[in-house]
């Protein structure tokens, strides 16, 4: 299916108009029926945006090529100079680039350096330029067999390392690369800590339509209330701010490597 017919289906599904969605992603309405023509195509980072206000996963707006790629990295064997890794025993490996994976090991885990080295090669294969190569291999990276096979621990990075602040008072979240020296509502904010999800909440993380998404059966009452359920990865956070009354659900689309926590006042900040 093409691009303009995927954006077609999806948005009818939903029940939108076209002025509907482009308000939505922010377009004027003539902008979203030139894309369902065929007359211009929106940046990667915009079938992102699409995709996430249609509710559909962003590889159904992607185009993906029908082509052999790196199960790791979602480059094109195609590319000149990009060859088949190697097994453990020397063989050729059916589904890894040389770059990403060597003798029966991967290169590297760093999302960051996967993409740093990789974004040349998926430039030459296709008219992407070096952002839109980057958006797109963040994208497409939860559809390849690596990322799928892949546990949701050990992360590397820098952005692995933040720190979540919320203030009891008034409920404002915080979250930062690093500690800081913060005040809300006239107190100091202490970094929060996370443990183990050891029957404190009953939770359940499920994967669906290279989604994450993370049930949690609490009472959400005024007193009693989850804050919010956060996704880290190497090189993302994305925060769901829930409120009493409201189902305690969240939805991530998947890129690499994550780890999701669940806050409120009366259990703290709990990994999921």
């Amino acid at each position: 299916m093409t691009f303009s017919e995927a954006l077609t289906a999806a948005r009818k599904k939903q029940g939108l108009t076209q002025e509907q969605l482009a308000s939505m992603v922010y377009v004027t309405r003539q902008a979203v029926s030139r894309w369902e023509t065929c007359e211009s195509v929106p940046s990667i980072d915009m079938r992102k945006l699409l995709a996430q206000c249609l509710n559909i996963p962003v590889t159904q707006l992607l185009e993906l090529p029908d082509e052999p790629l790196c199960q790791c990295c979602g480059t094109p064997f195609s590319v000149q100079d990009m060859p088949h890794g190697t097994e453990a025993d020397g063989s050729e490996s059916p589904d890894y680039c040389t770059w990403c994976y060597q003798n029966g090991e991967f290169t590297s885990t760093g999302l960051d350096e996967i993409i740093e080295r990789n974004v040349p090669y998926l430039t030459a294969a296709t008219d992407f330029t070096e952002e839109e190569a980057v958006s797109y291999m963040g994208a497409r990276r939860p559809t390849l067999k690596h990322w799928k096979d892949v546990k949701n621990d050990n992360i590397p990075g820098n952005v692995s390392k933040g720190q979540f602040y919320a203030c009891p008072n008034c409920g404002n979240i915080l979250w930062a690369m690093g500690q800081l020296n913060v005040t809300c509502c006239g107190e100091p904010l202490r970094p929060l800590s996370a443990r183990k999800n050891e029957g404190v909440l009953n939770a359940e993380v499920e994967v669906s339509d290279g989604c994450q998404v993370a049930t949690i059966d609490h009472p959400m009452t005024k007193e009693d209330h989850l804050s919010f359920i956060a996704c880290v990865s190497t090189d993302l956070v994305r925060i769901k701010r829930l409120y009493p009354q409201q189902q305690a659900q969240a939805s991530f689309f998947m890129q690499g490597r994550s780890k999701l926590y669940a806050y409120g006042t009366q259990v703290g900040l709990v990994e999921l």
